[in-house]
């Protein structure tokens, strides 16, 4: 049976600081819990990471998950999902624009598509005078 593709939410924690800060203490946070722990109780599907048209795409497994269980986060340099035991980051090749990101779970399959950043976009102004 065909599942609908659901939008899933893109968490944003204010400034992208902010953001950075709390993916990465949510990083290590499960570091420190994965290093006490007996066994690893935490799915951490392979993800691709392709490049398409001026943005990355990434894909994951998560069999079972529902798009409301799920978080994005991602900063230039790198994207999380994160769910109900599942975790997972992958760093981007070059930066992307963290306000071009569209997510969605179709079939047990995590989708992200994130514009890469125009780092190499010329810019051309004049000085003001002082």
């Amino acid at each position: 049976m065909m599942e609908t593709a659901e939008a899933v939410a893109i968490k944003k924690a204010g400034t992208l600081e902010k953001t950075r800060e709390t993916m990465y203490d949510e990083l290590r946070r499960d570091l420190a819990e994965w290093m006490e722990a007996k066994e690893d109780l935490v799915r951490r599907p392979a993800m691709e990471l392709t490049e398409e048209g001026g943005e990355f795409a990434a894909t994951a497994l998560v069999p079972g998950v529902h798009a409301e269980d799920m978080e994005v986060m991602v900063t230039p340099e790198r994207l999380m999902i994160k769910g109900k035991q599942l975790l997972r980051s992958i760093e981007f090749p070059r930066p992307v624009n963290p306000d071009r990101v569209h997510a969605e779970i179709s079939d047990g399959v995590i989708s992200v598509k994130a514009k890469i950043a125009d780092s190499g976009k010329l810019v051309s102004f004049r000085p003001r005078a002082a």
